[in-house]
C-alpha cells in the first residue's frame, strides 16, 4: 500500500492490539501532529473506540464490515465528531464476486450499511442495536439460503432484531415532545448586574485587593486577564487533572474566542497536553474561586445591605430572596427569585428578578461611611419571607397543573406498555404445558412488573416537589 500511494515507510502507521497502550497513545498523537510526517494509518479493530482521529483526518475506509450497526458508529466516529472542520469521507471496501450466493452474502452487508446511516440519520445513536445479538442474527442469515427470498428475509432480520416501528412508538411517548416555538423566541437575556464576565472578574480583583487588602498579582488588558494563583487558589489544584493547571502557576485567560480556537490549532499542530490560554467562563477554576471569595466576605447566615438613598425614601426597602421547591431527591425542581417591597413597615409590592432590575441602578453604591443598625431591618424579615413564601406555592401550582397533565399520561402510556408486554409473554408461552406455563408466567410477570415498577417510583422521586419551599435571603437594599 505505501509503495501503490507513493508513500515513504515514515508517512505510514499502524494501530494493532497486541501493542502496549503507551505505543498506542503515541501512535495516535502523532498522526495528530501536524508536523509529522504521517499521512496513513492502518487500524485492527483496537482504533473502533476511544481515540480521536478528527483533528487532522476527515477521511476513513471500511476494509472489513462490522455485523453490528454499533461497531459501525463506533468506527466512525474516531472522525465523525464535535470539532471536525470538514465533511468526513467515509467508504466501504466490498467484495465483488461472480458466485450468486456470495452475491447474497454482499447484499446482506450492503443492507447493513444502508440501515447504518439510516439509523444515525433517524434516531442519531444505533447502540439500541445490540453488538451481540446483531453479529449472531447477522451471521445465521448470511449462512441461510438466500437465493429463495432474500428482500422478506432481511426485512424480518431487520424488525426482530432491532427497534421497529410499533416499539419506536411506544418508546417515542417517553420523550419529551420539543415545543413549536421558535429558537430566538425561546431565547432570552439574562439578567445580570456585570455587562460581562470578564467585568465581574475585575471587579471581584479589585474589591479583594483594595477592600480586603489581599495581595494579587492581576493585570485586566483589553480581553485578557493575568493572573498568579494565591495561595487559597493553589489549594484547588488537587482536585483538577494536572494538565489544566499552568507550571508557572500563573493563568492567563481571555474572552477572544478567536484567540481560543488560534490556541487550540497551535496545541494540536505542536502536541501541547494544555494550551496556555484559557477561555474565561463562569465555570473555570478562577471564576469559581472568585465567586466563592465573593460570597464568603459576608460570612455564613448573613446577606449584605446595599444603600441607596438617592433611589429609595428612608423607610422604602427591597428584600430580595431565592428559592424554590426540591423533588422527593433533594434536587430543586422549581426555582425563583422574587423581589419584596416594603414601606412603612407593610408589603406594597412583589416581583421578579428582572422587574426588580428594571426598577433600581445599582452600577453606583453609595458606602454610607459607618456600619448601620440593620435590626429594624431583621424586624422587617418576617413579612417579606411570608410574601415570598406565598409568590413560590403559586409559582408551584401553577407548575404542577402543567406537569400533572404530562405526568398521567406516562402512567396511562407506562400501563398500556406494561400490559402489552403481558399479553406477549401470554402469547410466548402459550404452547408450553400448564404447570410450566404458570411457573415461568408468574417469573416473567414478577420481573416486568418490577422494571415498570422502579421507573414509576422514578418518576415520583424526579417529578414531585416537595410542599415546603427552600428560601435564602439574598440582599436588602434600603433607602
Amino acid at each position: 500500500m505505501p509503495k501503490d500511494l507513493k508513500l515513504r515507510k515514515n508517512q505510514v502507521l499502524i494501530l494493532r492490539g497486541d501493542m502496549r497502550d503507551n505505543e498506542l497513545a503515541a501512535t495516535v498523537d502523532h498522526f495528530n501532529q501536524k508536523n509529522h510526517p504521517a499521512r496513513l494509518l492502518i487500524c485492527s479493530d483496537v482504533a473502533s473506540e476511544g481515540i480521536n482521529l478528527h483533528h487532522l483526518s476527515h477521511r476513513m475506509i471500511h476494509f472489513d464490515i462490522p455485523w453490528s450497526l454499533m461497531v459501525f458508529q463506533q468506527r466512525n466516529g474516531r472522525i465523525d465528531r464535535y470539532g471536525q472542520s470538514r465533511t468526513p469521507l467515509i467508504r466501504y471496501l466490498l467484495t465483488d464476486s461472480a458466485l450468486e450466493k456470495i452475491q447474497g452474502d454482499q447484499r446482506v452487508l450492503e443492507i447493513l450499511i444502508r440501515k447504518d446511516e439510516q439509523a444515525g440519520k433517524n434516531i442519531g445513536d444505533p447502540s439500541e442495536f445490540s453488538q451481540d445479538e446483531g453479529e449472531a442474527q447477522t451471521a445465521e442469515l448470511i449462512e441461510r439460503d438466500v437465493g429463495a427470498d432474500l428482500d422478506a428475509l432481511i426485512d424480518d432480520f431487520f424488525k426482530g432484531g432491532g427497534i421497529n416501528q410499533q416499539s419506536a412508538d411506544e418508546l417515542a411517548a417517553f420523550i419529551p415532545q420539543a415545543s413549536e416555538q421558535s429558537l430566538d423566541k425561546m431565547l432570552a437575556e439574562r439578567p445580570k448586574l456585570f455587562p460581562t464576565d470578564l467585568a465581574y472578574a475585575e471587579a471581584a480583583l479589585q474589591w479583594l485587593q483594595q477592600d480586603l487588602g489581599l495581595p494579587l498579582d492581576a493585570q485586566v488588558d483589553g480581553a485578557m486577564l493575568r493572573l498568579s494563583a494565591p495561595n487559597d487558589l493553589k489549594q484547588r489544584r488537587r482536585f483538577l487533572p494536572q494538565e489544566v493547571w499552568p507550571i508557572d502557576d500563573r493563568f492567563i485567560l481571555t474572552t477572544d474566542k478567536d484567540r481560543i480556537n488560534q490556541e487550540l490549532r497551535r496545541c494540536r499542530e505542536e502536541d501541547s497536553p494544555w494550551p496556555e490560554v484559557h477561555y474565561l467562563w463562569p465555570l473555570h477554576p478562577v471564576m469559581q474561586w472568585l465567586y466563592d471569595r465573593s460570597l464568603n466576605a459576608f460570612g455564613r447566615h448573613a446577606a449584605p445591605v446595599l444603600y441607596l438613598p438617592d433611589q429609595l425614601k428612608a423607610d422604602t426597602h427591597w428584600f430580595l430572596l431565592h428559592g424554590g421547591f426540591p423533588n422527593r431527591r433533594g434536587q430543586m425542581h422549581i426555582h425563583r427569585w422574587c423581589a419584596v417591597k416594603i414601606e412603612k413597615g407593610q408589603v406594597v409590592n412583589s416581583c421578579s428578578l428582572e422587574n426588580f432590575l428594571r426598577q433600581l441602578t445599582l452600577a453606583h453604591l453609595v458606602n454610607p461611611g459607618h456600619e448601620p443598625d440593620t435590626t429594624p431591618l431583621k424586624e422587617l424579615l418576617p413579612l417579606a419571607i411570608e410574601r415570598a413564601t406565598r409568590f413560590l406555592k403559586a409559582e408551584r401550582v401553577s407548575f404542577e397543573e402543567k406537569n400533572n397533565e404530562a405526568l398521567e399520561q406516562q402512567y396511562r402510556a407506562l400501563e398500556a406498555l406494561k400490559q402489552k408486554h403481558l399479553q406477549q409473554l401470554a402469547q410466548d408461552l402459550g404452547g408450553l404445558p400448564e404447570h410450566i406455563y404458570k411457573s415461568r408466567y408468574q417469573q416473567r410477570k414478577t420481573e416486568i412488573e418490577g422494571v415498570f415498577a422502579d421507573y414509576l417510583n422514578w418518576l415520583e422521586n424526579t417529578q414531585i416537589t416537595e410542599p415546603k419551599p427552600y428560601l435564602q435571603l439574598a440582599a436588602v437594599f434600603t433607602g
